[in-house]
This record gives C-alpha cells, structure tokens and sequence, in this order.
C-alpha cells in the first residue's frame, strides 16, 4: 500500500534541497510528499510570517504534480510537536512516512515524547556527511528502541536556509527555486542587509562582488557545520566587508590607524576595508573591524570568527589552487586544525613565491607554531 511521506519543517524559505530530498522520497513506497510547514517551531524562531511561509510553498511547489502542502499547524495556531501531530495527520492521510533531516534524529533525544513518535510511523532520515558518527550512533540507538529507520541513499547538500536568507540580501538566490526568489522579492523578504549589500555592489569590481558572496556562503556554512555557534549577524558583515576596500580608489577620511608599511601592498586592503567598515556602513562593532583587519595576514591569537573569515576567504567554491579540496576536508572535520593547515598553506605559498611576507604573517606563523 503506497504511503503518503510527511515533510516538516519550518521552510524559511523553501529551497532546493527541500524539494531534492522529496523527490527521492518518492522513491521509498510513498506515492506524494506533504510538506507542512511548522506553526511556531520549539527549537528556533522564523523570519518571516507563517502565511508567508506557507505562500512561498505553494508557490515553489505548485507545478510538481505529487507535492502539497498542508496548513495543519497554521489551523492548530501555537507551538506544536510531532508527538501530537503526527497522530492528527494520519487521520488525514492514513499511512504515513515522516520525512527527517539526520540533524534532528541526530537530536531527537531532545524532543517532546520521542519514544511515542517512533511508534506513531515509520521515519525515512536523510543523513548528514559531516555527522556521521553522531549519526551511526543515533541510527543504531532508536533502532534497538523499535524504531522503523530507513536511511536515504541520497546525501543532501548541507545548505542551510540561514545561508540563503543572508545571501538573499546580496541578490544572490541560485539555491531557491525561482518562483521562491520572485517572492521573496516581490515582498521584499530578508532584507535587513539589501542597503548595505547595493552600496558594496555599486563599489567593488563585479568578479570581487562574487567572490564576496562566495565567502560569504563559506564562512556561513562553516560557522553552521563546525558548529562554531557564531552570531550570524556577525559573520554575514564580516564576510561581506572582508574586501569592501578592494581595487578602491577613493579613499577613507581616516586612515590613521592603517599602517604605513602596509600602503601600496597587497595587504593594505584589510587595513582600509575596517576603516570603510566603520566610517562608511556604519559597523562599530570591534569584533567584526578586527575581523577584516586580518583576513589577509591573520595574526597572533585570533578567536574563531577572525579564523573564519581568514579561512573562508581563501577556502570559497572558486579556489582552485592546489590541496584546496583537503584543506577544506580537514577545516570540516576539526576547525582547528583546519584553520592552522590554512595558515601554513598560506605561508608556505609566499615562501614558495618569494613573495615579500607582512610583519603579521610571520608573527601569526610563530604564535601557531608555538602553541601546537
């Protein structure tokens, strides 16, 4: 008997992934995929209304003929959890499949009545690749507690809906099918940064823009796979300034605290991307100037959000230099570890050049070396 696969979450926006995982649902016994967006999620809070929520699914979902959405949650109103939903929609729907995220069985200890909400249907998880120990040890634990677990042979893109909502505001939206895109502009939806992201598109050479977005979506994606559990906010404009200063010809107003041996470098960028950052889109916040004032060099003792964006500026999706492929295999894996390697490779590459290395470099080299 064909099955109806159920498919929540809070789709903040629907995106690719989404819909590429209901696909390959389909291929588990299910005849549809209903996708039901959660009302006030328990875990986390939506940027945008739960009607438009809703409205962003139908309409991303309305030419492919065995997805639906259900508004159950939105009828319900509050917060609900699948212990007490997941028997309302097998009255709806009969034989279900719950559609997860290996995440959340990863998590799902921590939900209201796990115990009863794997004896309420079978679950059809799509694994993580970073996760998977985590993962393996999750899958055999509800397993030996009765759970009816098929594993997806399809591993999803770890995108987030985080990284989209930000890359929204620089007008990039390749990870979003396009009548979401054509709504999220037409409601102007996640767009707390557009200002600032016209201002830098209308200062920076085209190439630099798209690299900006590319280390964006890099620092982005691993502050959320390293769980770092760095602000957002923080990375998005630390990223997104790193090079706001690039092939620039007018000047900052202030340019005292950019030091005089840096000027006519490769590295001046840095220095007067954080004054730009201050004076002109408006940043004060000390972490996000220091930030971009060592992403090119590093430097002695650098917390985690200077490492990433250090990182993400040289591990973005166009580099192609040699080794590029592990180094982000490592940084995935240990961030630590990752970070340093990088470091090296950087250095190891001025050396090989016989490239003039910034005082900083050095010291971040001897600082790192030291504390192994």
């Amino acid at each position: 008997m064909a099955k109806t696969g159920i498919f929540g979450g809070a789709f903040d926006p629907l995106h690719n992934s989404h819909i590429e995982m209901a696909e390959k649902a389909l291929n588990y016994g299910m005849d549809k995929v209903v996708f039901l967006p959660s009302g006030l999620p328990p875990h986390k809070s939506c940027n945008v209304s739960f009607r438009q929520r809703i409205e962003m699914l139908e309409e991303g979902l309305k030419d492919i003929k065995d997805f639906s959405v259900c508004n159950l949650e939105y009828e319900l109103g509050g917060v609900n959890y699948a212990c007490d939903v997941l028997p309302k929609l097998k009255e709806i729907y009969g034989e279900i499949v719950y559609i997860i995220g290996g995440d959340s069985l990863i998590d799902l200890n921590k939900w209201k009545n796990p115990q009863q909400v794997i004896k309420l249907c079978p679950l059809l998880v799509f694994p993580r690749a970073d996760r998977e120990k985590e993962f393996d040890a999750a899958l055999k634990y509800w397993r030996e507690k009765g759970a009816d677990i098929t594993v997806a042979d399809y591993v999803p893109d770890a995108v987030s809906s985080t990284c989209l909502r930000y890359l929204i505001n620089m007008d990039k939206t390749d990870g979003l099918p396009p009548a979401v895109a054509d709504y999220i502009k037409r409601n102007n939806l996640y767009s707390k940064y557009v200002p600032a992201a016209r201002k830098l598109r209308e200062e920076v050479l085209p190439k630099t823009y798209d690299h900006i977005a590319r280390t964006v979506e890099c620092a982005l994606r691993l502050n959320f796979e390293c769980r770092l559990a760095l602000d957002n906010d923080e990375v998005f404009l630390s990223a997104m300034l790193h090079d706001c200063a690039k092939l620039r010809s007018r000047q900052p107003h202030d340019i005292s605290c950019v030091p005089s041996d840096c000027v006519g470098s490769e590295v001046e960028h840095q220095f007067l991307g954080a004054v730009i950052a201050k004076e002109e889109y408006g940043i004060d916040d000390v972490k996000i100037i220091d930030a971009i004032r060592c992403h090119c060099t590093g430097k002695p003792d650098m917390n985690n959000l200077d490492k990433l964006i250090f990182c993400a500026d040289m591990l973005e999706s166009a580099r192609d230099f040699s080794g590029v492929e592990e180094l982000r295999k490592l940084i995935r894996s240990d961030f630590e570890t990752g970070f340093r390697a990088c470091l090296k490779r950087s250095y190891d590459y001025l050396v090989e050049k016989n490239c003039e290395i910034y005082p900083l470099t050095q010291q971040a080299v001897e600082y790192y070396n030291k504390t192994e």
